[in-house]
């Protein structure tokens, strides 16, 4: 995730050396994945960790109060006390017009070695089937405007484009609807 805009918009600053920033990205990874993902979801990833999906379960976001303020001195440590408030007003802009329940794709990555062998379509497809069995929907948000073709061929289509402002990078946010059976 070291080019992904997003991620690079929460962990850079100016000044912060290459060796901090890729801490701060790492923080950042295993905070989305050991206090958002792991209680709440699913990971699902290839027999040789190529590739992987993070996906939350239905209500599993929507973290309660107190939940939130144990995540803050880590949060902090990622994007600097100084930003917490724009961080909040970001979350908040790309949260705000989600459906009320929704499997989230929190981060789905194929190595770049990998890129281009259906690595992350497959270890997508166990939790869109599901998706598709169980009537859920299935939302991601992105930052890569590349990337909007490939999530368009899986099914997803673009609901909404946040602009955060001040440098930070534009966001889509997607939706799957699952299929009819």
């Amino acid at each position: 995730f070291a080019a992904d805009p997003f991620v690079r918009w929460v962990v850079e600053r100016p000044g912060r050396s290459a060796e901090r920033t890729a801490a701060a990205r790492r923080r950042y990874l295993r905070l989305v994945l050991e206090r958002l993902v792991l209680p709440h979801g699913e990971v699902w990833m290839d027999e040789g960790a190529r590739a992987a999906a993070l996906w939350v379960a239905p209500g599993g976001w929507d973290l309660p109060l107190g939940e939130q303020l144990r995540l803050l001195p880590t949060v902090a440590r990622v994007v600097g006390w100084r930003r917490l408030p724009r961080m909040a007003y970001a979350s908040a802009a790309i949260e705000e017009g989600r459906p009320p329940a929704f499997w989230y794709l929190a981060l789905v990555a194929t190595r770049e070695a990998a890129r281009g062998q259906g690595l992350g379509r497959a270890v997508l497809a166990p939790v869109l089937e599901r998706c598709d069995v169980e009537g859920e929907l299935a939302l991601l948000e992105t930052s890569k405007r590349k990337n909007l073709g490939w999530y368009r061929r899986l099914g997803f289509e673009e609901r909404r484009h946040v602009d955060l402002g001040e440098g930070a990078p534009p966001v889509w946010s997607l939706v799957r609807e699952p299929a009819e059976r």
